[in-house]
């Protein structure tokens, strides 16, 4: 749906997700892919079923991940946001092993977008 046409509420909300730094929207995310799962796989499931309600987000989530990493990060700040805002446990819980993690949580959300596009017919 086009932003201009949306309700008023929904709108500013749109802004407001827009308005977030990558960072703020990777913490976010974090918290809610990450905190109070207990493997991967849920972690995954749960990607999976955001994508096939909202694709949109799925990407936009995408592209925060991939602009936090390409851009330098204050020191600890990935190891913080996936072991305190994702309360998730890394064998490498340094900054080096989030950005590694969080590449493959890219990978995983990309995968499931192209399923979502695929079982539609193409990308929207």
């Amino acid at each position: 749906m086009d932003p201009p046409r949306l309700p008023e509420a929904s709108r500013r909300r749109v802004e407001e997700l827009n308005a977030r730094s990558p960072l703020e929207a990777v913490t976010d995310l974090a918290s809610a892919y990450l905190a109070d799962t207990d493997s991967l796989d849920e972690v995954i499931d749960h990607i999976r079923r955001k994508a096939a309600f909202n694709v949109r987000n799925v990407r936009r989530e995408v592209a925060a991940i991939e602009r936090v990493l390409a851009e330098p990060q204050p020191p600890d700040a990935l190891a913080r946001v996936i072991g305190w805002n994702g309360n998730w446990v890394l064998d490498d819980p340094s900054d080096a092993g989030a950005a590694a993690f969080l590449a493959a949580l890219a990978d995983h959300m990309r995968a499931a977008v192209a399923e979502v596009e695929a079982a539609r017919g193409g990308s929207r």
